[in-house]
């Protein structure tokens, strides 16, 4: 559940890597001079949006004879000669059913939903470029091509949370893209390569539930809220992301819509747009079965208390948290699948993949999926796969498997006007999967405290709100008033954590705290 960037400046991890990214000079023998192989796709039944998206990217389109139907023929030029492999047999393609339902939404007012659904693709791949400031210090963009990879969009605003490592992006469109008012919440995944947060890695073991309801994720789905109810000032929301950040968007698209429900009066409509996502829906249920059974976030009192009396946003993120475990506790038995599937159906909600994703195939869509055609994550031919760029071994038929999950496969395919021929399918399963939910998600909860209590809980910034508290923990002594007791203080020796454990009465109450 990862996002990779063969091209981003890397260091070498073996000698063989070197010679694998001069292979595209024009001056080395090999991938450059060597021939390329060309590819043409045909596809019956021109749909009515078809046209136009491939219009957008050069894609010939012609029409049949005698009758029959207008035909699309895609054609990739000079790509490289690598072994592309079968798509996956037990992918189900729906039969009698096209794209139209989704990318042509009636509810909606933006006619052409499959520019934003492109844009969302460059979105997700901007957030992995959200780095979270030092404690006490906003988050700031390491990305200087926001302008060109998104010209119709401005940056609106960064969220990251501490202690899940969730980040994301907000960007708004702008009124020059003729495209009517809405804004791209962008959720980032797993950081694996050239920036690792073990975080993220953290997370993904409790199935993307740790960062969905993080705090940072439930003040921005106020901040959505806010602009999806208002009828004159705001639009439309796509929350969007690749892989553990499509599936994070799932379940923060599935959280807004259920506090969107709670508030009186029309609103605009929300999205969800997953690529390459695992399946949410049993971690959703599982979300709304822990909160009834009083662990409300999963985050334990202490880590409540503490937050509650230090995040400035924490406010806000009780209030959105409140009003749908409010409602959830409203469900008679055996409403909670019913009541999720329904929500859902408020939004327009898809996912796109390719047939031979292999994290497709985890966990129940609650929505729509499209796949992609498997020619469509070939490189171009002197375009480095992630294999070569961090490895620099050759790519073989598992590499291209691995290739159809990195966010730079998804993207190559929309610039080749993808989503035009993408088909309603039902991805091959592995149930195996969502079963171990309950074994894994522990570990995943654990290993997230673990980091913040030797990281953003034991620094400076930290011990300075504690100490300015009336009372505040730390792992020798749970009663601290004054910093001169024994274990009060930080020990140079050692990563001493605090927490605050009173906070002055004006302080909202934490999440999960008697009413």
């Amino acid at each position: 559940m990862s996002r990779a960037q063969p091209d981003a400046a890397l260091a070498p991890r073996r000698p063989a890597a070197a010679e694998q990214l001069l292979r595209c000079d024009d001056g080395v023998p090999g991938i450059a001079g060597g021939p390329g192989r060309d590819l043409r796709l045909t596809l019956d039944e021109l749909l009515p949006f078809a046209r136009e998206i491939l219009a957008r990217h050069d894609v010939r389109i012609r029409p049949g004879g005698g009758g029959e139907p207008w035909r699309i023929e895609l054609h990739l030029e000079n790509l490289r000669d690598l072994p592309a492999p079968e798509g996956n047999p037990d992918t189900i393609y729906l039969p009698g059913e096209d794209a139209s339902a989704v990318l042509l939404d009636r509810r909606s007012a933006i006619r052409s939903l499959w520019r934003v659904d492109e844009a969302t693709v460059k979105a997700a791949d901007i957030a992995y470029d959200v780095r979270h400031g030092t404690v006490g210090a906003p988050p700031f963009l390491d990305h200087p091509d926001l302008q060109a990879e998104l010209p119709d969009y401005r940056l609106l605003r960064l969220y990251a949370d501490q202690y899940s490592g969730f980040a994301a992006a907000a960007l708004e469109a702008r009124p020059p893209s003729g495209l009517p008012p809405h804004r791209i919440y962008a959720v980032a995944g797993t950081h694996v390569f050239e920036h690792r947060d073990f975080r993220s890695w953290a997370s993904g073991l409790t199935f993307g539930r740790a960062q969905a309801s993080s705090t940072a994720a439930l003040a921005m789905i106020r901040d959505a809220a806010d602009y999806a109810g208002d009828l004159r000032g705001g639009g439309e929301v796509f929350v969007t992301g690749q892989s553990q950040g499509g599936l994070s968007a799932q379940g923060i698209g599935f959280l807004l819509q259920s506090f969107l429900d709670t508030r009186p009066g029309p609103k605009h409509l929300a999205h969800v747009v997953s690529w390459g996502g695992v399946g949410a829906q049993e971690a959703l249920l599982h979300m709304m079965a822990s909160q009834r059974g009083g662990e409300a976030r999963g985050f334990g009192s202490d880590l409540e208390r503490h937050w509650a009396a230090t995040d400035p946003t924490y406010p806000a993120a009780a209030e959105v948290w409140r009003a749908v475990a409010r409602r959830w506790a409203e469900l008679p038995p055996g409403g909670a699948l019913p009541y999720l599937r329904a929500t859902m159906g408020r939004m327009r909600v898809l996912g796109y993949f390719f047939e031979i994703d292999l994290f497709a195939r985890a966990g129940t869509f609650p929505g729509t999926t499209l796949a992609f055609p498997t020619a469509l994550i070939l490189p171009d031919h002197c375009d480095l796969t992630v294999v070569e760029a961090l490895f620099g071994v050759g790519v073989g038929r598992f590499g291209m498997r691995l290739e159809s999950h990195f966010l730079k496969g998804y993207r190559r395919a929309v610039e080749r006007g993808a989503i035009a021929v993408a088909r309603p399918a039902l991805p091959a399963k592995w149930d195996w999967v969502t079963r171990a939910l309950p074994v894994v998600e522990p570990l995943g909860y654990a290993w997230l405290e673990t980091l913040y209590f030797d990281g953003p809980a034991s620094s400076p910034e930290n011990w300075r709100r504690c100490m300015a508290a009336p009372q505040w923990l730390t792992p020798a002594n749970r009663f601290c008033r004054e910093s001169w007791w024994q274990g009060c203080a930080p020990e140079p020796q050692e990563n001493r954590w605090c927490l605050v454990r009173e906070a002055p009465p004006d302080v909202v109450s934490p999440i999960g705290a008697a009413p």
